[in-house]
């Protein structure tokens, strides 16, 4: 094969893959996720250029793409995140099939307007070094999905709100002084993070310190194992949830161990302050207490431990649906338990509402439910700002908003009930 000879492969997996380009080819494959410290890109993908749709670059050493990337003619599917970037590939913006583009934690400083693909649907550019946005962002009618939080952004295009049709938006962690305008003027929008800027900053910094004496510290508390491991219930984008008791009480607990101090929703600051700020409600899943003491300051939170019978209600979106929950085929939920559940999540949602909170990610799989009683919790904070610095016209019209999240939440189970 003539391009094994230019490739210089940095690992073996490269020159595996090299050396079964061939059959992949004739195979006509569609997806191929690469990850061996490539520092430039190896040619021998073009041989499934008749084929290739998905293609994973994540965690390499790439810097560039070259000019002739558009031989991917059918690529709809690119993540390139942890390389070195300094700016989006321009070639992106040819590419006539991409719609989903991801490159997070990069080094990107510059966003180029060409860089933007015609049909771009989803656009991931989380923990970079923005600070500017092209207004020919708001020219992709198909946006539905934009996720910029961790960057340094402090306005937004104002043709941002010609995307009709965006309904998901990621801003947390970045220099916003003030609401984007273009934010309030978006008909679909209905998941967003804005925490952890300047305009939330103040509320979040108090919130912590309020409730800072009521911290537990982990030495005091006892990890359950399972097979000599602690017993991990569940992982989410910003941390690991074990089952732990409080020595001292017994009480038993779950702790949260939040995995870095940026995740594609904002900081792990930000929702420890919005879920104590919560306060407690019988249908809200908030923390007990921030947790100290833990190796090279990691912050943690410890969480009531719900039954074993509480079950995710979905799954996350995917990357076909891009901005709605995946349900198990054939679910069949009892109208009963349903509407119960839909209750009490619109009972959280008032709640967090009255306490000048927007949830920012009301979705089905953040809800745990008993399917059989409907007794059900709304959980994970991650994307929750504290609204109290805000104007009151733009709070109003932010909980407006996330009714219209709770409105298709609403659609989505009765189109299941039996």
């Amino acid at each position: 094969m003539q391009g094994r000879t230019t490739l210089r492969p940095a690992c073996k997996a490269l020159t595996i893959f090299t050396n079964s380009c061939k059959a992949a080819h004739s195979g006509g494959a569609r997806q191929l996720k690469l990850c061996c410290g490539l520092t430039e890109f190896p040619s021998a993908i073009y041989q499934l250029a008749d084929s290739l749709e998905s293609l994973d670059l994540s965690g390499n050493q790439l810097s560039t793409l070259p000019e002739d990337f558009t031989r991917l003619k059918k690529l709809r599917i690119l993540f390139a995140s942890n390389n070195a970037f300094t700016e989006l590939p321009p070639v992106l913006g040819r590419m006539p099939q991409l719609e989903m583009v991801g490159f997070k934690a990069c080094q990107i400083t510059e966003v180029p307007a060409q860089s933007l693909p015609p049909r771009l649907r989803w656009l991931i550019l989380t923990d970079n070094q923005i600070r500017q946005l092209p207004e020919a962002l708001g020219q992709r009618p198909r946006l539905q999905k934009l996720m910029l939080a961790c960057n340094q952004l402090r306005t937004l295009p104002a043709s941002l709100a010609q995307c009709q049709r965006l309904e998901l938006l990621r801003i947390a962690s970045n220099q916003f002084e003030a609401l984007p305008e273009p934010v309030l003027d978006l008909p679909q929008l209905a998941w967003l993070a804005l925490a952890g800027n300047p305009m939330t900053q103040k509320s979040e910094q108090l919130a912590l310190a309020e409730h800072g004496e009521k911290a537990y510290f982990y030495q005091d508390l006892q990890l359950h194992e399972l097979h000599e491991l602690h017993e991990l219930l569940g992982e989410g984008a910003s941390g690991h949830v074990y089952r732990a008791a409080h020595t001292a009480s017994g009480q038993p607990l779950a702790l949260k161990r939040f995995k870095a101090g940026q995740t594609s929703d904002g900081t792990p600051q930000s929702e420890l302050a919005a879920g104590l700020a919560a306060g407690q409600h019988p249908q809200l899943l908030t923390p007990l207490a921030a947790v100290r003491g833990l190796p090279q300051a990691q912050l943690a939170m410890a969480l009531p431990l719900l039954p074993a019978s509480m079950l995710a209600l979905a799954g996350p979106p995917s990357l076909a649906s891009c901005t709605r929950d995946v349900y198990a085929d054939g679910l069949c939920l009892q109208p009963g338990a349903a509407s119960r559940m839909l209750q009490g999540i619109g009972a959280a949602v008032q709640h967090l509402h009255g306490r000048g909170l927007l949830h920012g990610d009301v979705y089905a799989h953040n809800i745990l439910w008993n399917p059989a009683t409907g007794d059900a919790v709304l959980s994970d904070l991650g994307a929750a700002a504290l609204l109290h610095d805000l104007p009151a016209k733009q709070k109003a019209q932010l909980q407006q908003m996330e009714l219209r999240a709770l409105r298709y939440l609403e659609a989505e189970v009765q189109a299941r009930m039996a």
